[in-house]
């Protein structure tokens, strides 16, 4: 019967944890375990921290507190899948001789999951004793993965060879079927963004389809009206060129009642022909231009209706097609619910645009290792995403890299400039898609922004049952998103790194800070530049 996580720490100790951290763990890996279970390092940050230092602190913690030892095993059973199927298929004495034979001890640092498997069985006798002489000899954990020390006495013969070999090439095997399952992971989170893109689109189509509904609704509804004066500077229409006709219409008609009564006041005589034709002949002229400009704005105006009738039909056809897509994809399962005594699982969604204009006004950059810290604290953090605004005039290439550093999921998106002058760039709507996808998988969805505008979601994920947790400046947050929340985290200049002189207002944007005191390129500024909404 497989051991359960406590049984596993207890089993390994100290030593055995340490071995097994050094040789499955890479140094990414440990870092964002160490932060996952609240490892803290007062006046540093976790990952300036050696790797030996930072594995037999983990170990400790993970003997010492169940609910860090339950979070240790738990990350160890996924990076040791491959050698789990492994150890399942290997019989009693084959189980013993991996733990026991020097050759297999120093391959490639595999003894660290075939260490982890064994405690995690504790089924066989002969597997338990084996596994006892060896958490007897490893005495201290190998800085650099190297593999227990061999004696002289044992010295591989001809048949160890073999087996060395033989294992040498089943380890190529392995990191290439690890390297397949890597890329079908890209391949499944790409999968994952497109239908998050996918979605957004079909929320803007829904938008535009009513919108042209509504028109289309007007269009066939409105009776001619008399034309509105155009504006000033606006381009002509076929309106203003029949209002200039009617324009000119009036004037020959007043001059033309003038010339009757000059007439009339002559007296009754005999009007020539050529005098009435004279005079009738700009009227008739300006009837024949009013009618021709009428039916050319009754063809353009059937024209028009054509068209938005079409454009209703593309949309209604892509949008019953984007409802067949999303239909058709793999929904995502919902995760079962917490145990009791699991920590609580925590999604991390950060409005960057937002939270920097809300550190700029404090004269200082945001320190993302400490937003960090004060979003997860001792809970166990699913997932972090950051959403960016960039501007194809400012590399943001290095801002980016240090978000990717901390294990933050980035998504980009450029800014746009329209023909009028105004920019789009929000991630609202994106943003709002993604809390609500990831809602049934957490516990506790952190939103890192003080914008007003996600006062209807917050309330709409507590709905769905996770808690929501704000986190922000608080003169920068809107009083409507502080009522909503369930905790509002306030950030205070402890969150930022000062700035050595204030920005001048004329000068491009500033840098954002990184963890380690440098600078890179800040977001561009979107349409958005109140950080409280």
């Amino acid at each position: 019967m497989a051991r359960t996580e406590r049984e596993v720490v207890t089993r390994l100790g100290t030593i055995g944890i340490t071995r097994v951290l050094g040789d499955v763990l890479d140094q990414a890996r440990l870092i964002r375990l160490a932060n996952a279970v609240g490892l803290s390092y007062p006046g540093m940050r976790t990952q300036s921290q050696k790797r030996p230092k930072l594995i037999a602190d983990l170990a400790e913690k993970a003997v010492r507190d169940e609910v860090a030892g339950v979070a240790v095993v738990r990350t160890l059973r996924k990076e040791t899948r491959s050698a789990a199927k492994e150890w399942a298929e290997l019989g009693a004495g084959a189980r013993v001789e991996r733990l026991t034979d020097p050759v297999h001890a120093a391959t490639n640092g595999r003894l660290g999951a075939f260490l982890f498997a064994a405690a995690s069985d504790g089924t066989d006798a002969p597997v338990e004793e084996a596994l006892d002489k060896l958490l007897a000899r490893v005495d201290a954990p190998p800085p650099t993965g190297e593999s227990l020390p061999v004696s002289h006495a044992d010295a591989p013969s001809r048949e160890a060879q073999r087996l060395r070999k033989k294992c040498e090439e089943l380890q190529k095997k392995i990191r290439y079927l690890e390297g397949q399952i890597a890329k079908t992971r890209d391949v499944e989170k790409a999968n994952k963004r497109d239908l998050i893109q996918r979605k957004g689109e079909l929320a803007e189509a829904r938008m535009l389809a009513e919108r042209l509904r509504k028109e289309l609704d007007e269009v066939r509804g409105a009776k001619v009206e008399a034309p509105v004066a155009p504006k000033a500077g606006a381009p002509p229409t076929g309106w203003d060129e029949v209002d200039r006709s009617v324009r000119r219409l009036a004037t020959e008609q007043r001059r033309l009642a003038h010339r009757v009564e000059k007439m009339a006041d002559a007296g009754p005589t005999a009007l020539p022909a050529e005098l009435l034709a004279e005079t009738l002949a700009p009227v008739a002229g300006a009837l024949g231009e009013l009618s021709k400009d009428v039916a050319a704005l009754r063809r353009e105006r059937r024209k028009d209706l054509q068209d938005q009738a079409k454009r209703l039909e593309e949309m209604a056809a892509a949008i019953q097609a984007a409802r067949q897509a999303v239909e058709a994809s793999p929904k995502a399962s919902r995760t079962s619910a917490r145990k009791k005594g699991d920590p609580e699982r925590v999604g991390v969604f950060i409005d960057v645009q937002n939270m920097y204009y809300a550190a700029r006004q404090l004269k200082g950059k945001l320190d993302f290792d400490a937003l960090l810290q004060a979003c997860v604290l001792d809970r166990q953090l699913i997932q972090a995403t950051a959403y960016v605004v960039e501007s194809k005039e400012i590399d943001q290439s290095g801002f980016i890299a240090m978000l990717q550093q901390r294990a933050i999921e980035v998504r980009r998106k450029t800014l746009k400039i329209r023909s009028d002058g105004s920019m789009k760039g929000d991630w609202d709507m994106e943003m709002a898609l993604d809390v609500l996808d990831m809602a049934p998988k957490l516990d506790v969805v952190v939103l890192v922004s003080g914008d007003g505008d996600f006062t209807s979601l917050v309330k709409r994920v507590k709905s769905m049952g996770p808690k929501v947790e704000v986190v922000a400046f608080p003169r920068n947050t809107a009083k409507s998103l502080l009522e909503a929340a369930d905790r509002f985290h306030p950030l205070d200049r402890r969150a930022m790194i000062r700035l050595a002189e204030p920005v001048a207002a004329t000068e491009p944007e500033p840098a954002v800070a990184t963890a380690h005191g440098s600078s890179e390129p800040a977001p561009p500024s979107g349409p958005k530049t109140s950080a409280a909404g």
